[in-house]
């Protein structure tokens, strides 16, 4: 499975501005990887060969500036983050959430459209017009640019998040990853409240993280469930586990490579990757398929069948339900705790727990919201 994927999964949609700080003598020409389906590390792999930084969105000039002025300006907000004892700014804090979100909807959108594609593909006959083959790269390319669409509408949806800059003073470095820009939450995954819901960029006790540097990452957080030890927008930490903690998420995330500076310290990479790629679920997306069954009165029911149970000629509608399966950290850094009166906005439906802000900013639609204690 995975491994056919990984030629052309998300390594295209990272832009080079974010492995310069990772590459070998920050120089943005090579950089070392670990390949998980290898399982092994190699070293000097040409940047450019992992991103294609001339990547172009479609024929909108206008969500292509949009795209390209977030990518240039997230450049100027290293410069500005990076430097020890530097403190983020108002405009570093918001470059950061918009860069976050970007780069999360262009790999999630690259790996959903690509396990679709493939799962119809491998399964599904009669999905293609007789002779065509299909282009899973074109595919994936117009599920990114919907994405980046819907990039441009939701921009603001982060902006309630508090923006953390993590350095770190331990003696595990950070490492980066093919898709970099890892959505989690610590609250919804710890607490049975939140078993068996979804949870997406809505929802209360989001956490976002993304590694800046080998000693510098930013993390987004939902202020209403959250509490950080900061001083002035910065957490400094300087226990290997946490750092471990923090990497953890980007073996767990990535699609099929892990990036590192420092090749002397690849077999202890190597070790902590294989430590936390145990709790990597088995696919990041789950294909269900449901048959057009009767017709009730005014509604069409569908009957849940194994794909080799469904007959093509017999002309019935296929619907196809993908889900994301989220990982499941074994580990979380310290400094992240949750609130004792952690708070939400509920209304007893599948919507589940959703923040404040998403409610009132309408990013949620739905009647009979109200604050609730989680």
């Amino acid at each position: 499975g995975r491994g056919i994927m990984a030629d052309n999964k998300n390594q295209h949609f990272v832009p080079k501005a974010h492995l310069k700080p990772f590459s070998v003598d920050e120089g943005g020409k090579a950089i070392h990887l670990f390949n998980l389906d290898r399982d092994r590390a190699i070293p000097n792999a040409p940047v450019r060969n992992q991103c294609s930084s001339d990547y172009f969105y479609g024929q909108d000039p206008q969500l292509e500036a949009a795209i390209q002025s977030v990518e240039g300006r997230y450049g100027q907000m290293l410069a500005h983050v990076l430097p020890n004892g530097a403190i983020p700014g108002a405009l570093d804090r918001t470059v950061l959430r918009r860069f976050i979100l970007l780069q999360h909807l262009r790999t999630e959108a690259a790996a959903a459209s690509a396990s679709q594609v493939l799962a119809a593909m491998a399964q599904l006959p009669g999905v293609l017009p007789p002779g065509e083959d299909f282009d899973v790269k074109k595919a994936m390319r117009v599920a990114v640019e919907e994405a980046m669409l819907v990039y441009a509408r939701q921009m603001r949806i982060v902006d309630d998040l508090r923006v953390t800059v993590v350095r770190n003073e331990s003696r595990t470095p950070f490492i980066t990853s093919d898709d970099p820009a890892v959505l989690t939450n610590r609250w919804h995954l710890q607490n049975p409240k939140g078993r068996y819901r979804p949870f997406s960029l809505r929802h209360a006790g989001l956490v976002m993280l993304l590694p800046l540097s080998p000693r510098v990452l930013a993390m987004l957080h939902d202020p209403d469930v959250y509490t950080v030890a900061h001083r002035q927008g910065v957490v400094t930490i300087d226990r290997d586990r946490d750092a471990d903690a923090l990497n953890a998420h980007q073996t767990l995330n990535c699609a099929a490579n892990v990036f590192f500076q420092d090749w002397a310290g690849r077999d202890q990479l190597a070790e902590a990757v294989r430590a936390a790629a145990r709790d990597r679920p088995e696919r990041r997306h789950r294909t269900t398929y449901a048959v057009q069954d009767r017709t009730v009165g005014q509604h069409t029911r569908y009957a849940v069948a194994p794909l080799e149970e469904i007959d093509p000629g017999a002309g019935r509608e296929v619907l196809i339900h993908t889900e994301i399966l989220r990982p499941r950290p074994g580990r979380w850094p310290e400094f992240l705790a949750v609130r004792r009166d952690a708070r939400a906005f509920d209304n007893g439906t599948r919507t589940g727990f959703v923040r404040r802000a998403c409610y009132e900013e309408g990013f949620v639609t739905g009647e009979g919201f109200r604050q609730v204690r989680l």
